[in-house]
């Protein structure tokens, strides 16, 4: 039986679908989600094939997902996807430098009973053996939580001195960090595909170390798999409870300085922090 998709979502930060660089993938043999993302100066404001650089990584990636031979594992999976957005960079970076792109994913992979990460999107499971029994994959990663962290402390730290132009919602409208917290986040993309207590594993062309692909075998029998991407600060093993939890964040801590610190707000007038993509996946 193929598997079966429960339920699923994915929303653009701004609100416009097709700024999003969040995607589901759906085939008879791999569900996904594939998050994108962009380093640095993209070549001046280029869009390849009239998409948002990190929407075109993740574009990349959906169709690499979707020629995928039902029975790769993630080894061989991963190689793939590396070179698939490797050529495709290649053909669209001109004389300006080269396209700086990048897609984390996390994948159920039918014919294989696995559960597959590469970066930043969690993922969730029923062990089997009651109903506390859940295994899961992190969202954040510990050089993002870094510079998280050090973004919370000069916030607090402004907040503290009580100036009346260093309000919560001021702070939110402009966030003066963010020029500080520039070569924390340069370091962290840095850190992409090295070994080590900070690297952590990404499609950016390169090859992917093997510790940093995480594979997990699902018990016998029917089991449901949750995906979430970095946009959704903890993988729940229901949208509405996803999406609840996200809501009580954002209204407790817009400025993402304290229950989960971020490296920037919840700016006003945009859905969520982050673009976000989840799935609810049956396996038989």
């Amino acid at each position: 039986m193929p598997l079966h998709v429960v339920e699923s979502s994915v929303r653009a930060r701004t609100g416009q679908p097709e700024d999003g660089a969040d995607l589901l993938v759906v085939t008879p043999h791999h569900v996904a989600v594939v998050a994108g993302l962009s380093f640095g100066v993209t070549t001046g404001g280029a869009r390849p094939h009239d998409q948002p650089p990190a929407r075109f990584a993740a574009s990349v990636g959906a169709a690499a997902l979707r020629d995928l031979p039902p029975t790769a594992d993630l080894r061989d999976a991963a190689d793939r996807f590396t070179r698939a957005l490797d050529q495709a960079v290649g053909r669209v970076s001109g004389g300006a430098g080269r396209l700086q792109v990048a897609y984390a994913l996390a994948a159920v992979s039918h014919a294989r009973r696995e559960v597959w990460q590469i970066g930043a999107v969690g993922a969730q499971w029923d062990g089997g053996t009651g109903p506390q029994a859940t295994h899961g994959l992190p969202s954040l990663l510990p050089s993002l939580a870094a510079a998280a962290q050090a973004r919370a402390v000069f916030l607090h730290a402004l907040l503290a001195r009580g100036d009346a132009h260093h309000t919560p919602a001021a702070l939110r409208h402009d966030d003066p960090v963010q020029p500080i917290l520039a070569p924390l986040l340069a370091a962290h993309a840095a850190l992409a595909n090295t070994t080590g207590p900070f690297g952590y594993g990404l499609v950016d062309g390169r090859t992917i170390p093997d510790e940093h692909l995480r594979v997990s075998v699902l018990p016998p029998g029917p089991r449901e798999v949750c995906l979430a991407s970095g946009g959704y600060p903890a993988v729940l093993p229901t949208l509405a409870a996803a999406e609840r939890h996200l809501d009580d964040l954002l209204a407790a801590d817009p400025l993402l300085i304290t229950r989960f610190p971020y490296v920037r707000p919840h700016r006003p007038g945009q859905d969520g922090y982050a673009d976000r993509a989840y799935v609810r996946v049956r396996v038989w």
